[in-house]
């Protein structure tokens, strides 16, 4: 009895709601799932780029950075917006989750214009 208890109590305790409220210093999740989405693109088209004069880090870097000034957004305010999804599971999982619905649509308009 004791046992079963305290298993409730540490469920009740891992799905606490406070886990879905977020800060209002931190980026709402339907304008992160679109700078994730760009940043993605970004990181993707760098990494086509062959260039012998720089890394591939650098590049990589030159367009994250042109990314996020699209949004006008500092590389420290978004990794405090990313890392606080990173520390909260249920919300990463509805951001990435929302990440893959918009790359769905972002693809299948892409696919629409094509025919």
């Amino acid at each position: 009895m004791k046992k079963s208890i305290v298993w409730l109590l540490f469920i009740s305790a891992a799905c606490n709601p406070g886990d879905k409220i977020i800060p209002k210093d931190i980026l709402p999740v339907d304008t992160m799932k679109v700078i994730v989405w760009d940043l993605t693109q970004a990181g993707a088209y760098a990494s086509y780029l062959k260039d012998t004069d720089t890394s591939i880090k650098k590049i990589n870097t030159v367009y994250l950075a042109q990314a996020l000034k699209l949004y006008k957004l500092s590389k420290q305010d978004f990794f405090k917006s990313f890392n606080f999804y990173q520390a909260h599971p249920v919300l990463n999982k509805v951001l990435f989750d929302s990440v893959y619905a918009y790359a769905q649509r972002q693809r299948n308009e892409l696919y629409k214009r094509l025919r």
